[in-house]
C-alpha cells in the first residue's frame, strides 16, 4: 500500500509540528547527553551539547488509551538555567472520520494540529539558589508536545578540563597505605578508625567500601550506559551529600596526613560542580570521581614493582587486592603498640581486631600479593611479626597484635616457612634476611608473658634461629595445652581439643603428623557448633595425622635447608630426634621423598595395592593421592581434596611424574569448579556443597554450616592446581623435541587463561572487587563468603607470575628454534 501524497504537507496533520521538531534534531546532532523522565502520562527529554551545555528539553503528554486531561505533574525546576519557548502543540484527531481508506492508499488519521500558548516560565529562588520553574501552557493534554531551549547562566565553558587537571599531582606524596584508604575500606574498617562507616545511597544501600572503588562499583555501569535513572543520580540531583562525603572522609584520616591534598583537590572541584543545575550534578560527579580514580589506580600500580604487576588488566586488579587487602585499622596491627599495616584474611568478614590477621591465610595469600607486586617490605613486615610470636615451635593461627596470639594451627608454621623461602629467593635482601634479629613475644618459647611486660620482648632471636627452633622442636615432638582453655578461649570446643600435639615419624615416614579428632589444626577448621544435631565440639574435619599439603611443604623446607647448608648459607645441618639420634636434612628430606609415594598415591589398577599403604575396603576412587596419612578415621585418609595442588607446587619432586599428571586430570573434571576448587569429591557420601551458617536443622552434616570444607567451592587452591598443571605440563612437554614442547607449552598457557575466564568476569563485576572466599555449587553465590578474600587473589596472582616466568622461557625457546 501507498501512502497519499500532499499538496501542502507543512499545512496538513502534524506537518507543521514536524518540521520544527526536524530543525531541532539537525541542531542537536551533536548534543550528546540526554536525560529521560517518565512521570505519570508524560515523558521528558532533555538533550545537552556535552561543552557548551545547551540544550532542548521536550516535555510530551502521551495519548495512550485511557489518558487523562487532567493527569498529574510536577513543574520541573531547571537550576542556574535560562529558559526560552520553541515551539507548543497539540494534535487532536479528528472524531468523525476513523481514517479508513477503500482506495488502497495510507491517507493517515486525519486530525488537527493546534498550536498551543508558550509554557509558563516562571523565575524564583530557593536555598539551592535561582531556577527557572517551567509550567504546562493550558490545554496540554493527550497528544501534546512542547520544547524549550535551555542554557545556563552560570556556567564553566572550561569545567570539564578543569576536572581533569592536577588529579595525579594530587595522588603524588600518597604511599599504599593512604591509598588504601582513598580507594577501600570497609565499613568495619572504617568504624574501627574514625568512628563512621560506609555511605548508603537510597534505593541502592551501603557501599562495599567508603573509598571511591566503592562509588566506582556502580559508577563503571552509569557512565557507558549513561543511567541517569539510577539511584545514584536521583540522589546526587536532589542534593550534595555525597559530594561533601567524600572529601571530608579523607581528612578524618588524620594518621595519613597526605590525603589532605587529595581532599583540597575534591573540594576545590566540588564548589564548581555545586554551582551547576541539579540535573548535571550526576555528570559532573561522575567525572570528578572518575579521574581521581584513575589518578589513584595509576599510583598504587606505579609503587608496585613487581614484574607481574602492568602484565594486564586482570594482574593489575589482583595487584589492587593487595592495597585493598593491607592497611592501617587501629584494633589490628602487626605489634602489640605499633599497628601499621596489617593483611585482612578477607572483607567484610575478617577486618578488625584479633580477626583480622591469621597465619595461615597471610602467608599463603603473602607469596602473591605482597612479593610478586614487588612489596618486598610489607611482606618482611607480616613475617618479622609473626616469626616474633613464635611459641612451641608454632606459628599463630591468629595474631591478634602479638597480644593474645592463638596457637591452634599445624598448617601455619609451614607456610610461614615457604613465606620466608620465597622472600629471600625473590627479594634483594636474599639470604641475608635469615641473620635479621627479632624481639621475641615468648622469650624462652614456651612459657606465657603478658605482651606489656618486663619479659615481653627481652630477648632476640635471628630468622634463621627461628627456622632451626620450629625444625627442632617438630623433630623433637610438640605437646602442650592452649593457654587460658576454656570457653573463654574457644566456647565450641571440647575440652579434649585444646590438647595440642605434633610429631615425626622418623622410624617409617619422616612425615609430621598431628592434631586428634577433637580440633581441627589444618585450613578446613569448621568446629560444630549445633546442640539441635548434636556436633558441639565435633570438627567437621579433624583431619589428623600427616596432611598431604603439609607434608609438600615441609619436604620443600627441607630441600631449601639441605641445600643452603651444603653451600654454608645455613649454620645448621639438621635436628635431633626425641630419641637422641642425629637426623641431618639430608637424610630427613630423603626419607619423606622414599616415604611419599607409597603412604598416599593410590593406584588406578587395584592389582597394584600390595606395592603401596592402601587399604582397598576405604577407597573410592582410584588414580588419586590421598588427603592425609594416618587419620583417627582410616576412611577420611581416601577422601579425594584440593590439599593435593599446593604440595605438588610446592614440593614437586615427591611426585611421580605420571601418577602427578593422571591425578591433575582427574582433579580437573571431579574438583574444579566455575570459580574454585570443590573441597570435597561429589561422590563422598559427606559432600554438602551449599554453606549456610544460619542454618538451625538438626542435620549433623549441614547445622551450623558444618559442612564449610564439605563441598563448597573455595578460591584460593585454584592457584596452586594452576601452578601444578604448569609444572608438570612443562615438565612433560620439555621431555620431547624444542619444536613439540614450544608448541605444546602455547596449549598449556591458552587452557589456564581459559580456566580464569570466570575469574576475570567476577573480579570485573563484583562491588568489592575482588575474588571471594568461597562459592556454592556450580559457582552460585554464598551470601556468608568474604566478597574478596587475601588467599584468593593471592594464589592466582602467583600462578600468573609462574605463568609469566614460563612465558619468557618460551618465548626464549621459540626465538632460537626461529634461527
Amino acid at each position: 500500500r501507498h501512502y497519499a501524497l500532499l499538496d501542502d504537507p507543512l499545512h496538513v496533520g502534524l506537518g507543521a509540528a514536524k518540521a520544527k521538531l526536524n530543525q531541532l534534531h539537525r541542531e542537536m546532532a551533536s548534543f550528546q547527553e540526554v536525560h529521560v523522565h517518565h512521570e505519570s502520562e508524560y515523558v521528558t527529554i532533555h538533550r545537552v551539547h556535552p561543552e557548551t551545555r545547551q540544550g532542548v528539553l521536550l516535555i510530551a503528554h502521551c495519548a495512550f488509551g485511557g489518558a487523562s486531561e487532567q493527569a498529574p505533574f510536577e513543574n520541573p525546576r531547571l537550576y542556574g538555567t535560562a529558559v526560552t519557548p520553541e515551539l507548543a502543540y497539540r494534535l487532536r484527531p479528528a472524531a468523525e472520520n476513523t481514517g479508513k481508506s477503500e482506495d488502497g492508499i495510507l491517507h493517515g488519521l486525519p486530525a488537527e494540529l493546534e498550536e498551543l500558548d508558550a509554557p509558563g516560565i516562571i523565575q524564583a529562588a530557593d536555598e539551592r539558589g535561582t531556577y527557572t520553574e517551567l509550567r504546562l501552557p493550558r490545554g496540554f493534554g493527550p497528544g501534546s508536545v512542547l520544547a524549550v531551549r535551555t542554557r545556563l547562566t552560570d556556567f564553566r565553558p572550561d569545567l570539564d578540563w578543569k576536572i581533569r587537571t592536577c588529579a595525579d599531582e594530587a595522588a603524588s606524596n600518597l604511599d599504599l597505605g593512604a591509598l588504601n584508604v582513598a580507594l577501600f575500606r570497609c565499613d568495619a574498617e572504617e568504624r574501627d578508625t574514625t568512628g563512621d562507616g560506609a555511605y548508603t545511597v537510597p534505593g541502592v544501600g551501603a557501599l562495599a567500601y567508603c573509598g571511591l572503588q566503592g562509588w566506582h562499583a556502580h559508577l563503571q555501569h552509569i557512565i557507558p550506559q549513561n543511567d541517569l535513572g539510577h539511584p545514584l543520580c536521583g540522589h546526587l540531583r536532589q542534593g550534595c551529600w555525597a559530594l561533601d562525603y567524600v572529601s571530608a572522609r579523607l581528612r578524618k584520616h588524620t594518621e595519613y596526613p597526605q590525603l589532605v591534598a587529595l581532599a583540597d583537590w575534591f573540594d576545590e572541584r566540588w564548589a564548581l560542580v555545586k554551582r551547576v543545575p541539579n540535573f548535571l550534578v550526576p555528570r559532573y560527579f561522575a567525572l570528578t570521581m572518575h579521574t581521581a580514580y584513575q589518578a589513584l589506580v595509576r599510583r598504587a600500580l606505579r609503587l608496585m614493582p613487581g614484574a607481574i604487576v602492568g602484565r594486564s588488566r586482570f594482574t593489575n586488579q589482583l595487584a589492587l587486592t593487595s592495597v585493598q587487602l593491607v592497611g592501617h585499622v587501629r584494633s589490628a596491627g602487626l605489634w602489640p603498640q605499633n599497628t601499621g599495616c596489617s593483611m585482612s584474611a578477607g572483607l567484610p568478614h575478617f577486618s578488625t581486631h584479633h580477626m583480622r590477621c591469621w597465619g595461615r591465610d597471610v602467608f599463603i595469600a603473602l607469596e602473591g600479593l605482597l612479593l610478586a607486586t614487588g612489596r618486598f617490605a610489607e611482606a618482611r613486615d607480616h613475617i618479622l611479626s609473626f616469626g616474633s610470636t613464635l611459641k612451641h615451635g608454632l606459628i599463630p593461627n591468629l595474631l591478634d597484635s602479638g597480644r593474645l596470639p592463638r596457637y591452634n594451627a599445624r598448617d601455619a608454621t609451614w607456610f610461614w616457612l615457604q613465606a620466608v623461602q620465597s622472600y629471600c629467593k625473590m627479594s634483594d635482601e636474599g639470604l641475608d634476611f635469615l641473620d635479621v634479629q627479632v624481639e621475641r613475644r615468648f622469650p624462652d618459647g614456651e612459657t606465657f608473658v603478658e605482651w606489656n611486660s618486663d619479659d615481653a620482648y627481652s630477648k632476640s632471636s635471628s630468622i634463621g634461629e627461628l627456622v632451626q627452633e620450629i625444625m627442632q622442636r617438630h623433630a623433637q615432638g610438640i605437646e602442650f595445652r592452649e593457654w587460658n582453655a576454656g570457653v573463654n578461649l574457644d566456647s565450641q570446643m571440647r575440652d579434649e581439643g585444646f590438647n595440642i600435639k605434633v610429631q615425626v615419624d622418623f622410624e617409617r615416614t619422616g612425615f609430621v603428623s598431628g592434631g586428634s579428632r577433637w580440633n581441627c589444626g589444618t585450613w578446613m577448621d569448621k568446629m560444630g557448633s549445633s546442640d539441635k544435631a548434636g556436633i558441639r565440639g565435633v570438627p567437621a574435619t579433624p583431619r589428623d595425622g600427616a596432611d598431604i599439603e603439609i607434608v609438600g611443604l615441609q619436604k620443600s623446607t627441607l630441600r631449601w635447608l639441605a641445600e643452603l647448608n651444603r653451600d654454608n648459607g645455613f649454620p645448621y645441618s639438621g635436628v635431633t630426634a626425641a630419641d637422641g639420634a642425629r637426623i641431618t636434612y639430608v637424610q630427613w628430606d630423603q626419607l619423606v621423598q622414599d616415604s611419599f609415594e607409597k603412604h598416599f598415591w593410590v593406584p588406578e589398577d587395584a592389582a597394584d595395592d600390595a606395592e603401596y599403604n592402601v587399604n582397598p575396603g576405604l577407597v573410592s576412587r582410584r588414580g588419586i593421592y590421598r588427603d592425609t596419612f594416618g587419620s583417627s578415621t582410616e576412611w577420611a585418609d581416601y577422601q579425594f581434596r584440593p590439599n593435593i595442588a599446593v604440595a605438588m607446587a610446592v614440593a614437586p619432586e615427591l611426585f611421580d611424574m605420571d601418577h602427578a599428571i593422571s591425578c591433575l586430570h582427574t582433579m580437573g573434571t571431579v574438583l574444579v569448579a566455575p570459580l574454585g576448587m570443590r573441597t570435597l569429591d561429589p561422590r563422598d557420601m559427606r559432600y554438602r556443597p551449599n554453606y549456610d551458617n544460619s542454618n538451625d536443622s538438626s542435620d549433623p552434616l549441614v547445622a551450623h554450616g558444618i559442612n564449610y570444607h564439605q563441598g563448597p567451592e573455595w578460591l584460593w587452591p585454584i592457584g596452586y592446581y594452576l601452578r601444578a598443571r604448569l609444572t608438570f605440563l612443562h615438565k612433560l612437554v620439555l621431555a620431547n623435541s624444542p619444536e613439540a614442547s614450544t608448541k605444546a607449552l602455547r596449549t598449556v598457557y591458552h587452557e589456564l587463561h581459559a580456566n580464569m575466564v570466570n575469574l576475570k568476569h567476577h573480579i570485573s563485576t563484583s562491588s568489592f572487587a575482588g575474588l571471594p572466599e568461597l562459592t556454592n555449587q556450580n559457582g552460585s553465590y554464598c551470601r556468608d563468603s568474604c566478597e574478596t578474600q587475601a588467599w584468593s587473589g593471592g594464589c592466582l596472582l602467583m600462578a600468573l607470575h609462574e605463568m609469566s616466568k614460563l612465558e619468557a622461557t618460551v618465548h626464549d625457546a621459540l626465538a632460537q628454534s626461529a634461527d
